[in-house]
């Protein structure tokens, strides 16, 4: 599978989740992620994006619509800034980037997500 074919499917992952025909696991397996992975990278992310930039938003209402209790998130912080972070349960702090950019932001959010899910096939099977 070629990389740009990859990072397309990547960034669809949201509209393709709220189909609700299958987890985000299998839907991130499929794209061909888990084999490449460690060549994936925020920046390739970003140029898809910008590509793409109605993808941002679907990203966003994903981070929104987590029923999680720890986790990678996106939120709007005002009318220009974004954060980027992850919520820990067991010590019940967040770590978080701040971002002007939203296409910077979504981009190193969503690697931080697919991330999470690849690395914790079990929470999301």
């Amino acid at each position: 599978m070629r990389m740009g074919d990859i990072l397309f499917d990547l960034i669809h992952l949201p509209r393709r989740f709220n189909a609700g025909r299958m987890s985000m696991y299998e839907l991130l397996r499929q794209t061909g992620y888990f084999e490449m992975h460690n060549q994936v990278s925020e920046s390739g992310i970003r140029q898809t994006l910008v590509r793409h930039p109605e993808c941002i938003d679907d990203w966003i209402s994903y981070s929104e619509d987590k029923r999680t209790s720890s986790g990678s998130y996106i939120k709007q912080e005002d009318g220009t800034r974004y954060k980027v972070g992850c919520f820990s349960e067991k010590s019940g702090k967040a770590i978080d980037t701040s971002y002007i950019d939203r296409t910077d932001a979504c981009a190193a959010f969503i690697k931080h997500e697919i991330e999470d899910i690849r690395c914790s096939p079990k929470n999301w099977n």
